[in-house]
C-alpha cells in the first residue's frame, strides 16, 4: 500500500513538472501595433512563429523578417537590416491574459529595430471563427 502510495505521489509531481517545463511559447502568433509617425497612421504586424522565425509587415507590406528565441521572458532576435548574425536582447512583459504585450530594450545596437519595438504596446491578433 505504501509503494502504492508512494509511485501515486511521484506521478503527480512528474506530471506537473513535465507540464509545467513544456509550456507553449506565448509569443507564437501574431501581434499588431498601430499609431501615428510623422503624422502619418501606420499598422505593424509582427507574427511570430514556433519554429523560431518571425515576419513583420508594415501597413500589409513585408517590412522585415527574421530569427528568434526565448529565455523565459527574454527575448533574442536577429534580422538582416543591421546584421543577421547580431542578436538584440530584449525583455518581453505579456499583459492580461496574454493578450498584449511590451518590449523593452536590454541591450540592442541595431537603431530601427529599438525605435520599433521599445517600449510600444503590441495587441494579439485574434483570428475570426468561422461560421
Amino acid at each position: 500500500m505504501r509503494t502504492k502510495s508512494l509511485l501515486t505521489i511521484f506521478s503527480i509531481v512528474l506530471f506537473a513538472a513535465v507540464s509545467f517545463t513544456s509550456q507553449t511559447n506565448p509569443l507564437v502568433g501574431k501581434w499588431e501595433n498601430s499609431g501615428v509617425f510623422k503624422g502619418d497612421p501606420y499598422k505593424f504586424l509582427a507574427i511570430f512563429r514556433a519554429n523560431g522565425t518571425f515576419d513583420g509587415f508594415m501597413n500589409n507590406k513585408e517590412f522585415v523578417s527574421g530569427t528568434y528565441h526565448m529565455n523565459h521572458d527574454t527575448l533574442y532576435m536577429s534580422d538582416p537590416t543591421c546584421n543577421a548574425k547580431y542578436e538584440g536582447k530584449y525583455k518581453v512583459e505579456f499583459f492580461g491574459q496574454l493578450d498584449s504585450l511590451k518590449f523593452h530594450v536590454i541591450q540592442d545596437t541595431c537603431k530601427g529595430r529599438v525605435e520599433g519595438t521599445n517600449g510600444f504596446l503590441f495587441k494579439r491578433v485574434r483570428q475570426a471563427v468561422k461560421k
